[in-house]
């Protein structure tokens, strides 16, 4: 006899042999293999107490198989999730410069007006 193992119900303690035999209290006459009493059924199939039960029991499981069931997903549209492919050639015109035939590199470069007068600050900066 195992100390420790009690019944959920009455909290009479339980035989090994008996329990190995049918998983019921002698003194209550509760029946144990019951989804209410998962985690005493865990620790009774982890410890090896009991053969007769596994963690793929239609009778104690049968609630996580039906919740898990491939029939009951819902259906997903994967274009939900997609990029649209217009939204996206928006955003790339934009990105992407357009050239300008007209204006070559030296007449770009010489209409920014700010570079001298960046130098001229820096320049003098040096001499104050």
């Amino acid at each position: 006899m195992l100390e420790g193992i009690i019944c959920p119900i009455c909290e009479t303690t339980l035989e090994e042999h008996k329990l190995r035999a049918k998983l019921k209290c002698p003194s209550c006459k509760t029946d144990l293999k019951q989804r209410i009493y998962l985690d005493f059924l865990e620790y009774l199939m982890k410890n090896g107490i009991v053969e007769n039960l596994d963690f793929f029991d239609p009778e104690v499981y049968q609630e996580d198989i039906e919740r898990l069931s491939p029939d009951d997903e819902e259906d997903i549209d994967p274009s939900e999730f997609e990029k649209k492919r217009d939204t996206f050639n928006l955003y790339e015109n934009e990105v992407i410069p357009q050239k300008d035939d007209s204006i070559d590199e030296d007449t770009a470069f010489e209409k920014f007006e700010g570079l001298n007068e960046d130098w001229e600050e820096f320049n003098l900066s040096d001499f104050e």
